[in-house]
């Protein structure tokens, strides 16, 4: 077999390892996500949503930057770079308990006794959960295969715990409790695992050590700050001037189509190693670039056509009749299946693993800028239609900005071969789309023979296409 053969079956098991991942972690997620939302009802789960957005604005502050740049520096020198890693656990955990005396404090403040419980309780468990993670060790020692079992592992530990004690909007406490208890013990395996691949820790109060760390560390977080803005400002600002029922409307939606678009990047993960060690090699990263964007539209145009004439039926149906009006948002959210992808390769894939971080802050501070102003103009004057339009710009303003701040390699992807299949086959599919539109038939029985043409001319397209690239040397 060819070095170039075994490689690409290489990550070609990797990326089918943490596609299956993926794949499992959804049917879990496809049970835990009606059951939360149809249990909490739409007011409770609006002071959930808003929690987690809370809390993840809170947790840029225990984790500024340093696990990004720790997973970049462990992906470029492997084991060689614990120092890092050491002086990066060292800081997480004396911010983590800064972090955790300002969640208590602002507990103290929030008038709903539910939000106030869910503060300090969810606050207190995802800062542990997130202090122990080593997820992103395993992804840089291209430990895939064990980070989806253990993926799977905790999503199914997790799912155990919310089927049996999620029961009314009264049983709201057992949804962080059930991240916790099934987090923790997944979380200490992987260090496992972590140090039989031989990355030991150095752990120290080694101060001299910080500030080198803090600078690239701080851009990332900043990058991540500015993520987080585009990602979750739309649920406090929908809060703010809408209320709580209208937050879980919105959260829902938005939680739909991001559960969707998981599907679109799933090899992201995998590729990250590889870009960071073909910084020298435009032509490596030319390839894997091509191949990044052509399984977007292999895979994004198809969840999009599925969203837009499925969600008014599959939404009331799963979520139940108090979310019909997420069904609505939806049309207006459904470029984030592709938009989400796209700022994701081109900001926190090609930019992050080749350590440009200036580039990197950049382009997601310049989509966190559009986004904010979007969602003050246009939620108060669009209410949750203009919060959607405000949650895809950012993606969109992001992956515009990080597309023309990446290597020119990375940008000579257009003239690609699979990317031309992917809309073929989706114009096909949109055929019995269309016809069950005219005719106003029911439309889940048109997207099945829709997906199974759109199959048919992928897999007939395609396959001499990819043997041919697998041949090919750098």
């Amino acid at each position: 077999m060819s070095p170039a053969r075994s490689t690409w079956l290489k990550y070609g098991g990797f990326v089918g390892s943490v596609g299956g991942a993926r794949v499992v972690g959804v049917l879990l997620t496809a049970i835990t996500f009606p059951i939360i939302v149809r249990r909490l009802g739409v007011e409770v789960y609006g002071v959930w949503s808003y929690v987690i957005a809370v809390l993840t604005f809170l947790d840029l502050l225990a984790n500024p930057g340093l696990t990004s740049h720790a997973q970049q520096q462990v992906a470029a020198r492997r084991t060689a770079a614990a120092d890092v890693v050491s002086d990066t656990l060292v800081l997480r955990a004396l911010l983590t308990l800064f972090v955790i005396g300002l969640v208590f404090t602002l507990a103290a403040f929030e008038v709903r006794p539910d939000a106030a419980r869910l503060l300090r309780f969810y606050g207190v468990s995802i800062l542990v959960v997130n202090l122990t993670n080593a997820e992103y060790l395993l992804s840089s020692l291209e430990l895939f295969h064990v980070r989806s079992a253990l993926s799977v592992a905790q999503q199914a530990l997790y799912t155990v715990g919310v089927v049996l004690m999620v029961r009314s909007s009264k049983d709201y406490m057992w949804v962080p409790a059930s991240i916790l208890i099934s987090a923790l013990p997944t979380n200490l395996c992987g260090w496992i695992f972590v140090y039989r691949k031989g990355l030991r820790l150095q752990l120290g109060l080694h101060i001299q050590r910080w500030w080198p760390l803090l600078v690239p560390s701080g851009h990332y977080a900043l990058a991540t700050t500015m993520s987080t803005l585009y990602h979750r400002t739309g649920h406090l600002v929908v809060r703010w001037f809408m209320g709580e029922y209208a937050l879980g409307i919105y959260a829902a939606g938005t939680r739909i189509v991001d559960f969707v678009r998981h599907f679109v990047s799933i090899g992201f993960t995998v590729i990250t190693p590889r870009i960071a060690q073909a910084a020298d090699s435009p032509t490596s990263l030319r390839r894997l670039a091509r191949f990044a964007i052509a399984g977007i539209a292999l895979v994004g145009l198809p969840l999009i056509l599925v969203i837009l004439t499925t969600a008014r039926v599959l939404v009331p149906l799963f979520l139940g009749v108090q979310y019909e009006e997420s069904a609505r948002l939806l049309p207006w959210l459904a470029g984030y299946v592709i938009m989400a992808p796209l700022a994701s390769f081109y900001s926190g894939t090609v930019l992050y693993a080749l350590g440009h971080y200036r580039q990197y802050l950049i382009s997601a501070a310049v989509g966190a800028g559009a986004a904010v102003a979007a969602y003050l103009v246009l939620v108060p004057l669009a209410g949750l239609r203009g919060g959607s339009i405000a949650f895809v710009l950012g993606e969109l303003i992001v992956a515009l900005v990080a597309y023309r701040l990446a290597p020119e390699a990375a940008r000579d992807v257009w003239d690609n071969a699979l990317l031309k299949v992917a809309l073929a086959a989706s114009a096909v599919m949109a055929v019995p789309l269309l016809l069950a539109s005219w005719f106003h038939l029911r439309p889940v029985l048109p997207s099945v023979v829709g997906g199974l043409l759109y199959v048919a001319v992928c897999g007939w397209q395609t396959r001499a296409r990819i043997a041919a690239e697998m041949q090919r040397v750098d």
